[in-house]
């Protein structure tokens, strides 16, 4: 393993372990676009894609604990009506499935579905997840799952449209 190997695994173990505590200022599925464009070696973007997946699920059990611990500080806040129909049907989809989530094992779709997609958003999933009934051995492997599908899915197809 050359030494800017090593240092991108770094990079990309910060930058996960960063996304997951604060996602809307550090975006790891930007990084997974970066990566795709700086990086020659396929080996190299699946190694960094791998450090990347472990970081954010790490920094996702850190979230999950502390809404565990502090769940009965946790409140559901006032929600502004959807702008239209497609808004409001993708409300009703984000609320069925967070509602999946108050049944242990049932939740693990909205984990998955969460990570894989990002509907309904992974940072308000880790919450709700850890202040219900959601075992946290099966929520952080179906977050390892579908962030891992969907960072590969994105550095092929960015390889994809780099070899042509």
């Amino acid at each position: 393993m050359g030494g800017d190997l090593i240092l991108q695994l770094l990079g990309a173990f910060a930058w996960g372990i960063g996304s997951a505590l604060l996602p809307i200022f550090i975006n790891a599925e930007a990084y997974v676009v970066a990566i795709g464009l700086k990086v020659d070696s396929q080996l190299s973007v699946v190694l960094i894609i791998v450090s990347l997946v472990i970081a954010t699920t790490i920094g996702k059990a850190f979230v999950f604990q502390l809404a565990r611990k502090g769940s009965r500080k946790i409140r559901s806040a006032e929600r502004k009506p959807p702008r239209n129909a497609f808004f409001a049907w993708i409300r009703r989809i984000s609320d069925w499935l967070l509602g999946l989530l108050d049944r242990p094992y049932a939740g693990a779709l909205t984990a998955f579905v969460s990570s894989l997609v990002g509907i309904p958003p992974l940072a308000i999933v880790t919450i709700v997840a850890g202040a219900s009934r959601q075992p946290q051995w099966l929520f952080l492997t179906m977050v390892f799952v579908g962030r891992m599908i969907q960072f590969l899915a994105i550095a092929f197809l960015l390889h994809e449209v780099s070899w042509f």
